[in-house]
């Protein structure tokens, strides 16, 4: 084993697993004595980083994500984490509140994640309605400053998991709704894939109400008649009123007037 060449293969300021280190030749034993000798540094059980790097959840990511073998990513940023990556919502600043870790369902965190607190704090989801492997639901994008890329969430799947994992009292807040407003640049076809593929009526039909108020040129490309949206009525919102075209009661100002 050459250190050096260890060391260059090593991103600066990401976490490695030991299944990485054995893939590229290094033993646990191996691992051990490096991080003794002060070559690397030990974050946790079976987690190491190149000693002295700075670490943030990226450098977390970054290990989750090239330990697995599947074909789609077990772990991805999503929601507004994976906007705020793409420009997208200037609402929710990086650096500012939780950042949004999606994993497959069933899937667990390790414990040197678990138990981290260079991260910032994370809110993990395990939502099942968009299943990973969609078609259009990742992209790979270099976050600023670091030696390395991460696969997240589009921004068509991404706006779809926020409404997702958002409780009905805070669907339409003002983070919400403003951010809807910034996304007119959003693919048609990619978000017909993603609705047709959804597994939640609620997902749909309040992604619906949100982008029909948005009023962008893309949702007038949707064909509603191919999306599965349930039956019956739904309660989106307390004390707010019946949207006949989505069956859900929505504050008033959301409703379809037509």
């Amino acid at each position: 084993m050459k250190i050096n060449h260890l060391w260059q293969q090593i991103p600066h300021g990401a976490i490695v697993t030991t299944a990485w280190l054995a893939a590229h030749g290094v033993s646990s034993d191996q691992a051990r004595k490096l991080a003794s000798s002060g070559w690397l540094q030990r974050v946790g059980h079976g987690a190491y980083c190149r000693a002295g790097d700075p670490l943030s959840w990226e450098s977390a990511v970054f290990a989750l994500q090239s330990s697995g073998e599947s074909e789609f990513p077990c772990f991805w940023p999503g929601g507004q984490t994976a906007l705020a990556l793409k420009g997208f919502s200037h609402y929710l600043p990086l650096g500012n509140g939780a950042m949004h870790l999606f994993g497959a369902t069933a899937t667990r965190l390790p414990g040197w994640l678990k138990n981290a607190d260079w991260t910032g704090r994370i809110a993990f989801h395990t939502d099942g309605s968009l299943p990973p492997s969609l078609v259009g639901s990742f992209e790979r994008v270099e976050p600023s400053g670091k030696a390395f890329a991460l696969t997240i969430s589009t921004p068509e799947r991404a706006i779809l998991e926020w409404v997702a994992v958002t409780p009905n009292a805070l669907l339409f807040s003002s983070e919400l709704v403003d951010t809807f407003d910034g996304l007119n640049t959003l693919r048609p076809r990619r978000l017909q894939t993603l609705l047709e593929g959804c597994r939640s009526v609620r997902t749909k039909r309040a992604f619906l109400v949100l982008a029909r108020h948005a009023g962008h040129a893309w949702y007038r490309r949707l064909d509603l008649d191919r999306l599965d949206l349930g039956h019956g009525k739904r309660q989106l919102c307390l004390g707010g009123k019946l949207d006949r075209e989505f069956q859900v009661t929505v504050p008033e100002a959301f409703v379809d007037a037509h």
